[in-house]
């Protein structure tokens, strides 16, 4: 496959030079803002190659108003896995090294973050949020704010319900 020597041999290097670095490690004193500032880096990462992972297996969304295509052919999608194996092992090794802490996300509270975000959106999703762009016709008037405050009221339930759960939880 197009750049397996190149990977293999990047790898080695990468191993040898971490060897290396794992000797010293012991000396290296981290404060907690670093050692943050370090996770917090790496979980975005690794979030990403959560998504990264699924589209190299063909795994792609899909809603009524939201399509991802998978365009990857199966050679990009094998060397995409390869990559993210090997982005994963320097997380790993750094986590392991500088005590790195694990994130645990809940899905609750993931779904009531990005609801809060589309709450906020919605509710410009009206005649008012839209005549910053130019006169609203009254047609589209009538037709879009009744909807979008149907809609600001839906993602309010979702998060109040997700509250709600989490309350009875604790």
């Amino acid at each position: 496959m197009p750049g397996d020597d190149a990977t293999v041999m990047a790898l080695a290097f990468c191993r040898l030079r971490m060897r290396k670095l794992k000797q010293t490690m012991a000396s290296i004193e981290l404060s907690e803002n670093h050692r943050r500032s370090i996770s917090i880096t790496l979980q975005l990462l690794d979030e990403a190659l959560c998504e990264w992972t699924d589209w190299s297996e063909g795994r792609v969304k899909s809603g009524v108003m939201y399509r991802e295509l998978d365009t990857l052919s199966p050679n990009q999608k094998s060397e995409l896995r390869s990559k993210i194996g090997a982005t994963r092992q320097l997380i790993i090794r750094l986590r392991d090294d500088l005590d790195l802490q694990l994130r645990d996300v809940a899905t609750s509270r993931s779904i009531a973050g990005h609801a809060s975000l589309l709450w906020e959106m919605l509710t410009e999703l009206n005649s008012r949020g839209l005549s910053g762009y130019g006169t609203v016709p009254e047609e589209l008037e009538g037709y879009l704010d009744p909807i979008g405050e149907t809609l600001t009221e839906q993602i309010s339930s979702i998060t109040a319900m997700l509250s709600q759960a989490r309350e009875t939880a604790t």
